[in-house]
């Protein structure tokens, strides 16, 4: 079963690098790392470097740059006779109308809050072509069946979920801190959470981060700061935190943690969540304004997290605090039972088999009605 897979790093970073960029990334390297795969390595040429190269209309280069990823897709894919691609990228360079037309069959993954609601036609068109949707929770299915049935008149797709990533079995570390939590340095993963909400109490807490791709930009550019810089510059002189570090050194770190906080109350899953309980941490999570978090979904037993109410610094205190004398090891040993990597083996190979399996079936259809 060979595997096609595109791949675009906003940091510019190979799919192997020992640093990851985020959950998407995450998830691709572990598709590379499992499966027989092609990668179609992208370079992150935003339309800003593009019009300074070539001084074209913006627009345009937009629709050619869209026309250009998704053409090499396709050519990849014949090239390496894939037998399926596997998307995770919901921009039109990835899953637009040449990509939707492939005659090899499309899983397509969308692992985030896309904000744009045209994402729902491209998947709708290739829902059309026979080609498999997935999302990672029902949490984000449940918000994007809201806000299309409150601004579109479009019917929600029959999206199937996958688990986007599996846990070893880290070394389990003596403790350092009160609370860590793992995030990059923008205004919607927001870690510094962490530090301003026990900023007036004895707690001891670590922040893992790294600055976001934007920042990196403003940088490198001088273009004018966005949020996420000013969110950067505002936090970045806090103690006891930790900046780009690689993956493993990610996992030691966290694992010096009596506790994990997850910042963001919008997450689709949570790797950083499960990573956590795999280093046999109980885990905290900022639930959202429903009372829900996507995470909560991931440990293994009830008694292994706890939601506080949305930013609510008197029950963050108390969360961190209520964790004393746990069994880290049972901890790490049911979030293993529940999330090792032969189980998601498994389950990705059901969800390749099955996007197969229905293109085929939607092609049989086809040229029956054709004929």
């Amino acid at each position: 079963m060979k595997i096609l897979l595109p791949f675009l790093d906003p940091y510019g970073r190979r799919i192997t690098d020992p640093q990851v960029s985020g959950g998407t990334e995450r998830f691709c390297k572990l598709i590379n790392d499992n499966f027989d795969v092609e990668v179609l390595q992208y370079e992150f040429e935003t339309e800003y470097d593009y019009y300074k190269k070539t001084g074209a209309d913006k627009v345009a280069i937009r629709r050619e740059l869209t026309k250009r990823m998704q053409q090499e897709i396709l050519n990849k894919a014949e090239e390496c006779n894939a037998d399926i691609i596997i998307n995770n990228f919901a921009w039109s360079a990835f899953c637009g109308s040449i990509v939707s037309n492939s005659h090899i069959p499309v899983m397509n993954i969308e692992h985030c809050f896309y904000p744009f609601l045209s994402i729902n036609n491209r998947f709708e068109n290739l829902h059309k072509k026979g080609h498999s949707l997935f999302l990672v929770s029902d949490f984000q299915r449940e918000w994007y069946d809201t806000k299309i049935k409150k601004y579109t008149k479009s019917k929600f797709l029959p999206f199937g979920i996958i688990r986007p990533s599996y846990c070893t079995k880290p070394d389990i570390l003596d403790s350092e801190y009160d609370c860590g939590t793992i995030g990059r340095c923008d205004v919607g993963k927001a870690p510094f959470k962490l530090k301003h909400m026990t900023k007036h109490t004895d707690l001891k807490t670590l922040v893992i981060t790294a600055m976001s791709s934007s920042t990196v930009f403003v940088k490198k550019t001088g273009a004018n700061p966005d949020g996420h810089t000013r969110y950067y510059e505002k936090n970045k002189n806090w103690d006891n935190t930790v900046w780009d570090l690689k993956h493993d050194d990610v996992i030691k770190n966290i694992s010096k943690c009596n506790t994990f906080f997850s910042t963001w109350n919008r997450e689709t899953w949570g790797i950083t969540a499960m990573e956590a309980l795999s280093c046999g941490i109980p885990i905290i999570l900022n639930s959202y304004r429903n009372g829900n978090h996507a995470s909560e979904i991931i440990p293994a037993s009830p008694s292994h997290y706890k939601k506080i109410p949305t930013n609510d610094k008197d029950a963050l205190v108390s969360a961190i605090k209520s964790f004393e004398n746990v069994d880290r090891k049972e901890i790490q040993e049911m979030t293993y039972e529940k999330h090792n990597q032969d189980a998601w083996k498994q389950h990705i190979k059901n969800a390749i088999d099955k996007t197969i399996e229905t293109f085929k079936s939607h092609q049989n259809n086809l040229n029956t009605f054709i004929a």
